[in-house]
């Protein structure tokens, strides 16, 4: 941990120096998030620069502690750099910043955008970081554009994600049931994280869309469920069931992982149909 230009704020960085050279005039963006979230995006951030899914940005910091920002503000907001440039090309930078959006959806509803404020302002400017008026580019976010948080989410019962491409490969139509696992609220976050990069990734072999239940229902523990089928074929239900296991690494109380499945107007005679056995 150190403290650079930025606000004097102390921080953690990435920056493979063998990969990425600073250029001439850079800048950042600066995404803001809550105290209660910032690990969760700042581990995504680190996977995402480390296997080059941020076009465009040479390094990325995680800003800890600021002598010039209000002690109340670093109570309940951390910020993420995204380092990029050159600062003057303009129609670049916001590019890398509409592709920074796809990797890392971002929506603070006080402003509505995302800024971009070059080194140069930071070293000369005594204002508090992340003003309206100290940045040079801005692009405007929407609540589409950002993740929900399962473990701080109170208004949805649950958070899908789904992708129409991996839909279309697999959908098996109302033939289709779920695995479930199950997780204490402190790692749902990370669960979540993970599992939605490989799925995005298409790691997870057979599985149609995924949900995840959020606090809004006051449950002691989170799930998380992951839909495939045909829920008639057992072989290869349990296929996508241990592929699961192995790329999520889940463990669980029992042992085992349930597969559910609601049979059309008959309900189940079992809370499950499959079960295997976890990590």
């Amino acid at each position: 941990m150190a403290a650079d230009n930025d606000g004097d704020y102390e921080y953690e960085v990435e920056h493979n120096k063998e990969l990425y050279e600073t250029p001439d005039k850079p800048g950042k963006w600066i995404q803001f998030y809550a105290v209660d979230e910032i690990d969760v995006k700042w581990e995504r951030a680190k996977d995402l620069y480390r296997t080059g899914k941020l076009k465009g940005i040479y390094a990325i910091k995680r800003g800890i502690k600021c002598p010039r920002t209000s002690p109340t503000l670093q109570k309940y907001f951390q910020p993420l750099f995204f380092y990029c440039g050159p600062a003057y090309k303009e129609e670049e930078i916001m590019q890398y910043g509409k592709d920074l959006l796809k990797e890392m959806p971002y929506h603070m509803a006080d402003t509505g955008h995302m800024y971009y404020k070059t080194n140069e302002q930071s070293e000369t400017d005594t204002r508090c970081i992340g003003q309206e008026t100290n940045y040079i580019y801005n692009i405007k976010t929407t609540p589409e554009n950002f993740d929900p948080i399962p473990s701080t989410n109170t208004t949805d019962k649950f958070i899908d994600e789904i992708n129409d491409e991996i839909k279309s490969k697999y959908n098996v139509g109302l033939n289709v049931g779920k695995w479930i696992q199950y997780y204490a609220w402190h790692d749902i976050d990370a669960a979540w994280e993970n599992a939605k990069k490989l799925y995005r990734e298409r790691e997870l072999e057979g599985i149609v869309f995924m949900k995840v239940s959020t606090r809004l229902e006051g449950n002691k523990e989170g799930v998380i469920c992951f839909y495939c089928g045909p829920a008639d074929s057992k072989e290869e239900v349990e296929r996508y069931g241990h592929n699961l296991i192995q790329k999520t690494k889940y463990s669980s109380r029992d042992g085992f992982m349930c597969y559910k499945y609601k049979f059309k107007d008959t309900p189940p005679s079992s809370p499950w149909l499959y079960r295997i056995e976890t990590i």
